[in-house]
């Protein structure tokens, strides 16, 4: 399994304030097993389309959503926001209560 993203998304990132390097260091974690992240799924209710919501903290322990997809077996990051406050409520709730 491959994760990709593109370049231009970074720059678009940076556009909206998120730091891409946050991305990338939550990816490499995620992939290294170093921090636990939770993972969900998301439908997009106008298109259907079917996403994987990698939630997690970057290395200076910002929580922060990934959305990719599957294409094949490999995974495409095409966007990230950092979570709002309500959502790092309920990620610090999950987090409180995993079971590792």
């Amino acid at each position: 399994m491959a994760i990709e993203w593109y370049w231009a998304l970074a720059q678009i990132l940076a556009l909206t304030g998120v730091d891409p390097d946050d991305v990338f260091d939550l990816v490499d974690a995620w992939m290294k097993g170093i921090r636990p992240v939770r993972l969900r799924t998301a439908t997009d209710p106008a298109t259907g389309l079917g996403s994987l919501v990698v939630c997690g903290r970057a290395d200076d322990g910002t929580p922060l959503a990934i959305y990719a997809r599957r294409v094949g077996r490999d995974i495409l990051v095409y966007n990230a926001a950092y979570l709002t406050a309500d959502q790092v409520a309920e990620f610090e709730k999950w987090e409180a209560t995993r079971n590792d």
